[in-house]
């Protein structure tokens, strides 16, 4: 159990480092095309990291080495370090609720990045990092953090107090939930209805010309909306239900290997466009090749076979980013420039 937690959690963790470095390649490069899909899944790496480094990572390491648990050398002060970083996972959890809420804002109510950056994005980025801080520091006022089966966990409360404070937890991650899945119903009747009033209004040749590609981005703006909601179900509900049968300990195995497990799936999904790009531009190449040749770059052999990809094919950070918007109201924001910078349009995430 906990080998499995250490290997799936640097997974995570090299998954949202990728993220933060490609990030910060693009504000180096241009800070003012740094869009706010962009920033958020930055700030969704950084908790991430935080929260996968100290809890899984790290895990028994910092419990207390008088527990006996094995791999245990810590103390007072690294346990309630680890207890403070786990709780400030609820950090990834409102960035989740954040990329959801932008989706439905900018698809279904209309708003453009401009003003879904200029209302709500830095305000939601000062509200997150306040809770997220707020939160964990509570356990500290009530004796701190105490080892539980070789992790630290906020116990030292009062019983009740202890149970208040993770109902209201645990609650948070119910709502976030359903509002995620609430987000993603309502992007996909808008992205339909779209595709339904643009037929009415076209001829039947402009139909034929256009049809196949509203068809395409609608199902590639589906699938990020679903890839996304989807990696926060398996790597957050899907165990807090696993770890509930505290009888199958084989599922609180795949419960920690699943939590551990965010950064990586958030990965994918976010080079996703970039691959796909990739491959449309050299084909011949499976999608698996093209995800180790964005994220290592370079020429990759499988066996005695060489995908061919050389480092003079380098895919810009820009290419395939994000994806095309038929929304109308979105047409204020800059166009992709000609050497195929489509990173403005991720917003539309």
């Amino acid at each position: 159990r906990v080998i499995c937690q250490k290997i799936f959690s640097s997974f995570s963790i090299m998954g949202s480092s990728l993220i933060l470095a490609l990030v910060y390649k693009k504000w180096k490069h241009d800070r003012s095309r740094l869009d706010p899909y962009q920033r958020i899944m930055a700030g969704y790496s950084v908790f991430d990291i935080l929260y996968s480094f100290f809890y899984w990572f790290l895990g028994s390491w910092m419990a207390p080495k008088e527990t006996g648990w094995y791999g245990a050398v810590g103390n007072t002060v690294t346990c309630n370090m680890q207890g403070f970083f786990f709780f400030m996972g609820i950090g990834t959890a409102m960035y989740q609720f954040t990329l959801s809420l932008q989706m439905l804002l900018l698809v279904t109510f209309m708003w453009t990045p401009k003003k879904f950056e200029r209302l709500l994005e830095y305000k939601l980025h000062a509200f997150i990092g306040v809770i997220a801080v707020v939160v964990p520091s509570l356990p500290l006022f009530f004796g701190g953090y105490i080892p539980q089966c070789g992790m630290c966990d906020a116990a030292v409360m009062p019983y009740w107090c202890a149970n208040v404070y993770k109902i209201i937890i645990w609650a948070s991650f119910s709502f976030i939930s359903l509002f995620c899945t609430g987000a993603m119903v309502s992007v996909y009747r808008t992205v339909y209805l779209e595709e339904q009033k643009m037929d009415q209004y076209r001829s039947q040749s402009e139909r034929n010309e256009e049809k196949e590609k509203i068809d395409s981005e609608s199902k590639r703006i589906q699938k990020t909306l679903l890839l996304y909601t989807s990696s926060f179900y398996i790597c957050w509900i899907i165990p807090i239900i696993f770890w509930n049968a505290s009888s199958v300990p084989a599922l609180h195995i795949v419960a920690d290997m699943l939590f551990s497990f965010m950064g990586f799936f958030n990965m994918i999904v976010f080079i996703l466009p970039k691959c796909i790009k990739y491959q449309t531009e050299h084909p011949g190449h499976s999608l698996v090749a093209c995800y180790f040749y964005v994220i290592f770059g370079g020429q990759i052999k499988f066996g005695q076979r060489s995908t061919g990809m050389k480092r003079t094919d380098a895919v810009d950070f820009d290419d395939g980013i994000g994806f095309e918007t038929h929304n109308p109201c979105l047409s204020e924001y800059p166009k992709d420039d000609e050497d195929g910078d489509t990173s403005n349009a991720t917003a539309d995430h």
